[in-house]
């Protein structure tokens, strides 16, 4: 869609809309008006303005939305999910141990192509 038709489809004038797409500041109620139009959950619009990526709503899917996983994101779940997993079962490992398994493990899923250097 271009810049005529979003401002159509969200009823807002066209000048307010290229305000949001220079990064410019708007009534939220605007944000809000602009989502449901370019197929972004609510909120998204200060989220990009804040450096993230959108949450897309996927058509078909009943309104489900699908988040994308930042760089980084994935990796910090790994090593927090092993970190939890490593004080609910041991009370004998020390915090340095548990470093290094969350170091390791999260290595062995890189050099297995199942996280990125970059996840």
């Amino acid at each position: 869609m271009n810049k005529i038709d979003v401002a159509r489809a969200a009823q807002i004038q066209i000048n307010t809309y290229s305000k949001v797409e220079e990064g410019k500041s708007v009534r939220a109620v605007t944000y809000g008006k602009i989502e449901p139009v370019i197929g972004w959950a609510q909120g998204s619009c200060l989220d990009v303005l804040d450096g993230a990526e959108p949450t897309v709503v996927e058509p078909g899917l009943a309104g489900a939305a699908v988040s994308p996983v930042r760089p980084g994101d994935l990796a910090d779940d790994v090593a927090a999910a092993v970190q939890e997993a490593a004080i609910s079962v041991s009370d004998s490992l020390t915090s340095a141990e548990i470093r290094e398994l969350k170091r390791r493990v999260v290595e062995e899923l890189v050099k297995r192509g199942r996280l990125t250097g970059n996840d």
